[in-house]
């Protein structure tokens, strides 16, 4: 063979390695051997060679543990056919808006009850993606009118355009319905003049039996509907007594769609709204205002969730009534991210029971608590806003239901940051190594890279003190439980040893040599430290479904020279965003 066969072992593990880290950890034979077949053509007139050198070095990929699969990948790179770390996404885009309008005017509305979630992050992205794909207009619009059953917080306001902002989605107009009270009275007065709405004075029970039995209300062709909304409006009729409702169908096979209420009287001394407190008592429902403000803002397409079928056609009978041009609709099916809670009201009850938080997340009264399917808690978790828009851009508007899983979002994530993270140690539940036998000539400081395929980036200097030639250092106890008396194994970027002493929480061990060419051939265990005197106290927070732990160890101390906000990788840990940096250290876990 032209090639050595040291450099095809090393080609193929790279390859394999990176194969499995791609695939949860499990590398595909074929995959390797087509990878060295395209790169080498030549390597098929010894293709009995290569077929067994390739099923003998997946073997052994398969057999590691994915951290030390992904630790052997930095180390074997540069023998890959491709550097790039991993593939670049495919970003497929969206699917053309059949039977589009012209000019095309989106909007996302949220009601300001709390800050975004994945869940509602969907119709964001698909209404500022489109109207940026059709070079149009995107509006963010408050839809915040019901300060007793949904009651804005003041702070979700800001908290929504934070979120918005720091994913990129920039709107061209911005409003709020609690400052828009007087134009909905002035459209409820034109569809009462035209006969398309009245003041119904029924109590719940009593219309709700004339809609299950399909016969009008008999306030309906009342003449006094004006009078009685003015009435309304000027504070002069209570809470629960009367609402204007739309003159619909009451024999319509949704009973949803039988004249739905409009606007309704809340007691705003008692509920008052927390942007325009008491001066005003008339709020409109959700279909009115919505359908009111989709046509004098010009929306001529909106995306929006199955569920809200029966809403589109209540919206799209007003604004016929008025006399309004109507949108294009597109409604998809709903969207579940897999063992976490979407719900606001759901997160606002487990929130108010002090489920989530505790003592730790209080900045943002819990809702960036990292266990949360918020966009604020994945900020602080270390995600990158283009992760959560381009897996909002995969699901798309499909019309069936979608799941996501952590997986899914970590996948698009890992390939945004790996390229970019800084490496460091930590060590968590540490457990003292004592390496004795190590003089000054020998090691006094570790260069280690500060990314180990971005040689440009630098490297990082670990100093290493040496007393009475020993070095005092830790260990992770998971790396600890691994070894027994006797083991020979290797620092990480630092030096070969072996244990001569494993007692109960302690270790002590002996200098082999400095070079990984002492131990080679002997395939030892690679194991992350941190010097005693050169680490900080760390703290770092892991959700794992609805639970969070909280792990206590030592990182190297060049990672205080990081700012706050960074997100780093931890090796054989994940990565991590530092949430703050001192003389110790906090970390919020984002995924390995």
């Amino acid at each position: 063979m032209v090639l050595k066969r040291e450099q095809i072992e090393n080609e193929a593990f790279a390859e394999a390695l990176f194969n499995a880290v791609e695939h949860s950890g499990k590398a595909s034979y074929q995959a390797v051997l087509g990878k060295l077949i395209a790169r080498h053509p030549d390597l098929k007139t010894n293709i009995d060679y290569l077929s067994e050198l390739v099923k003998k070095v997946v073997g052994n990929t398969n057999s590691l543990a994915i951290d030390e699969q992904r630790i052997k990948l930095d180390q074997y790179r540069g023998y890959l056919s491709s550097k790039e770390p991993f593939k670049k996404a495919d970003k497929k885009g969206l699917p053309e808006i059949p039977n589009r309008p012209p000019i095309v005017v989106t909007r996302f509305a949220p009601n300001p009850d709390g800050p975004l979630h994945l869940g509602n992050l969907r119709a964001a992205v698909l209404s500022y993606e489109y109207a940026k794909m059709y070079s149009g207009k995107f509006i963010l619009r408050f839809e915040d009118t019901d300060p007793k059953t949904k009651p804005p917080l003041p702070r979700a306001y800001e908290w929504i355009k934070q979120d918005l902002s720091w994913l990129g989605l920039q709107w061209d107009e911005l409003y709020i319905q609690s400052d828009r009270l007087e134009i909905y009275y002035k459209h409820a007065k034109k569809l009462i003049e035209l006969g398309q709405a009245y003041t119904c004075e029924c109590s719940q029970d009593d219309f709700k039996k004339y809609k299950e039995k399909g016969v009008n209300c008999p306030h309906r062709d009342q003449a006094t509907s004006l009078k009685t909304f003015e009435e309304m409006i000027s504070g002069k009729r209570m809470e629960g007594t009367v609402v204007l409702r739309l003159k619909s169908n009451m024999t319509h096979p949704n009973p949803a769609l039988r004249d739905p209420a409009l606007m309704r009287i809340i007691d705003t001394v008692r509920n008052p709204h927390p942007r325009i407190g008491s001066k005003y008592t008339v709020f409109p429902l959700y279909n009115f205002s919505a359908a009111v403000d989709d046509a004098l803002m010009g929306v001529t397409l909106i995306l929006r969730g199955k569920e809200h079928s029966a809403n589109s056609l209540v919206q799209l009978d007003i604004q016929q009534k008025l006399g309004f041009n109507t949108p294009v609709s597109i409604q998809y099916g709903r969207l579940n991210l897999e063992g976490y809670i979407l719900s606001k009201s759901k997160i606002r009850n487990a929130l108010s029971l002090k489920e989530f938080s505790g003592e730790w997340f209080k900045e943002n009264d819990g809702w960036d608590d990292p266990r949360l399917g918020t966009v604020m808690a994945l900020r602080r978790r270390g995600f990158d806003p283009k992760a959560l828009v381009e897996l909002m851009i995969e699901v798309g508007p499909k019309p069936t239901e979608a799941s996501i899983s952590w997986d899914n979002l970590a996948v698009l994530n890992r390939r945004l940051v790996e390229p970019v993270a800084e490496r460091y140690f930590a060590v968590f539940d540490p457990v003292p190594l004592t390496v004795s036998g190590v003089s000054n000539e020998k090691i006094s400081e570790a260069n280690i890279p500060v990314h180990p395929s971005k040689p440009e980036l630098g490297l990082r200097k670990v100093s290493v003190p040496v007393v009475n030639n020993t070095v005092m250092l830790s260990i992770s106890r998971s790396d600890y439980n691994s070894l027994s008396q006797g083991s020979l194994f290797r620092l990480m970027d630092l030096f070969n040893v072996k244990i001569v002493l494993k007692e109960k929480d302690r270790l002590e061990a002996s200098y082999i040599s400095k070079s990984i060419d002492g131990v080679k051939g002997s395939k030892p265990q690679i194991i992350q430290w941190v010097h005693n005197s050169e680490s900080v106290p760390i703290t770092m927070f892991k959700p794992k479904e609805m639970e969070l732990y909280i792990l206590k160890g030592l990182a190297e101390r060049s990672l205080i020279r990081k700012s706050s906000g960074s997100v780093v990788q931890l090796v054989r840990v994940g990565y991590v965003r530092l949430d703050s940096v001192g003389e110790s250290i906090t970390a919020i876990f984002t995924h390995d």
